[in-house]
């Protein structure tokens, strides 16, 4: 998905020119990526590996930090 979404892969405009990426397509992205729900934590290593499991799915996405909260 890295390479799709920098690359802009898929349909093109009548320019050549990929579609813009707007929240609508990132989202789209990001949901087919399954990121894990966040209901509880019984230890402080539940919340540490859902954070680790978010910060997977924003790197493979290029997604700034800026973006992440």
């Amino acid at each position: 998905i890295r390479e799709e979404f920098h690359t802009g892969s898929g349909p093109l405009d009548s320019g050549g020119n990929p579609p813009p990426v707007t929240i609508h397509t990132w989202l789209e992205c990001f949901n087919k990526q399954k990121p894990r729900s966040f209901d509880k934590a019984t230890a402080p290593v539940d919340v540490e590996n859902w954070i680790s499991h978010m910060e997977k799915i924003f790197d493979v996405m290029g997604c700034e930090d800026a973006f992440k909260t």
